[in-house]
Formats: C-alpha cells, structure tokens, sequence
C-alpha cells in the first residue's frame, strides 16, 4: 500500500506540473524605471539676526544700556511697514569686562589689567514675511540700534505643496520613459504595479510648516530710513521615484 500510495503522489506531480510552468510564464512582463523631478516656489519667509549692545562703567549701567536698545528692537522690528506676519525673539545674552587694550597685550595675564567699563551684548533674531520685506528689515534694524544685522536666511514656510510638485514631475518623467522603452520594444504600456520613493524618510523634517504669530498692531508702522531691496531666489525641492509597470 506504501508503494502504491507513492506512486500516486508521483504521478499528480507530474500531472500538475506543466499547470505551474504554465502559471511562470504568464506572469507579466515589467518595466522598471526612475523618474526624477523638481518644484520651485519663492520664498515666503525671512530671517534676520541682529546683535545689540550695552556699555557702562558699571555692569549695571551696561544691562540699562543693552535692555533699551533691546526693547526698541522689540517693539519696533516687528512694526516694520509691510509686514504681515513677524516674530522676534532674544538669543543668548553676555556681559564682559572692558579692559585697556595696550595692556592686555603686553601683560602676562589679562585680570592685571585694570577694567575700564563693561559690555553687555544679546542677539535678536526677527522672523517675519512677505520674503521681499528682508531687506528693509536689515535696514531698520540698524535705525534702532543694533550693532550689526544680517540675513540669515529665506525660507519656505510650507513645504508639503512644493514637495508634491516634485513628485508629480518626477511620476511624469518615470512615465515618459517607460513609455519610450515600451515602445522600443513594440510593447504597449500596462497598469502600474509598484510605485517606490527612496527618500520618503527624509520629507518628516523638511516638509513642517514654519509657524509665525499674526502680527497684532499696538503701535504705527515704521519705515526704515533706507529702504532696501530683497529678491530671493526660488526654493528647490528635487524627488525621485523608482516605478513598475506592466507591458502587453
């Protein structure tokens, strides 16, 4: 019964197998590509930093100093005229001892000079839009009293949109090409059977959406005393997918 029973399997093995070589060749033949795009948007969003300073014989009379041309940036930058979002906010702050400079050149420590006075300094950092309004930004800055401002940056407050662009350009690319092969081939482009992106892991931090207060007017608009222009370059954002499409 045992050989018998054997020879039973056997013979359906063999029965069944020209079913699945038949079920191997019917599987549909592929095209894979990468396709590659891009979307570019301007900037909507500026950052300027700006560094204040205090001086006073005392360190006392150095904080007075810094915390009034503090306070002027405060109030003042976010009142820029033609803003309609700002945001300033203080960075780190330090205050040092002021020494003859002769001195300190030729002493074998510093603390043997006597201090002349001290220096309190802070940085403030402005973040406001439209992007076009850097320039004035920069320029007002220094009306209020800040020791040095510079543009740090322009971003793009909501990247998600651009991003989108990008991949539907690069689906478009991936698609022309595939259609080109298929072609090639005397092949007629099927149904897409897989759609793959090797950088999704990095879209988490670049496409967050920067957040900036509404600006609420408790005083007049200020124009700065020398208006200067600001034209950024557009944002670029690149992507690349990998997609599989059946060819008939």
């Amino acid at each position: 019964m045992k050989t018998l029973t054997c020879i039973t399997a056997l013979v359906l093995a063999a029965a069944s197998a020209p079913a699945f070589a038949q079920d191997r060749i019917a599987e549909p033949s592929t095209i894979i590509v990468t396709g590659e795009g891009m979307g570019e948007a301007q900037p909507d969003v500026f950052v300027v930093d700006a560094a204040a300073q205090g001086r006073g014989a005392t360190q006392a009379e150095a904080l007075r100093a810094l915390a009034g041309v503090q306070a002027r940036l405060l109030d003042g930058w976010p009142r820029l005229e033609g803003l309609t979002q700002a945001e300033a906010t203080t960075g780190a702050t330090s205050i040092e001892p002021r020494r003859d400079p002769q001195c300190e050149e030729n002493a074998r420590r510093e603390e043997h000079c006597a201090v002349l006075g001290y220096v309190a300094s802070t940085a403030i950092s402005l973040r406001g839009a439209p992007a076009e309004r850097a320039g004035d930004a920069l320029s007002l800055a220094s009306d209020l009293g800040a020791n040095s401002a510079r543009l740090d940056e322009y971003v793009l407050s909501n990247r998600q949109a651009l991003r989108e662009s990008a991949n539907r350009a690069a689906f478009e690319d991936a698609r022309r090409q595939a259609t080109l092969l298929a072609e090639a081939s005397g092949q007629r482009l099927g149904r897409i059977v897989r759609i793959q992106d090797p950088s999704a892991a990095r879209y988490n931090s670049d496409d967050e959406a920067t957040q900036i207060d509404e600006i609420v007017v408790t005083g007049s608009r200020i124009r700065p005393g020398v208006s200067l222009e600001a034209a950024p370059d557009a944002v670029g954002v690149s992507a690349r997918i990998t997609v599989v499409f059946e060819i008939e």
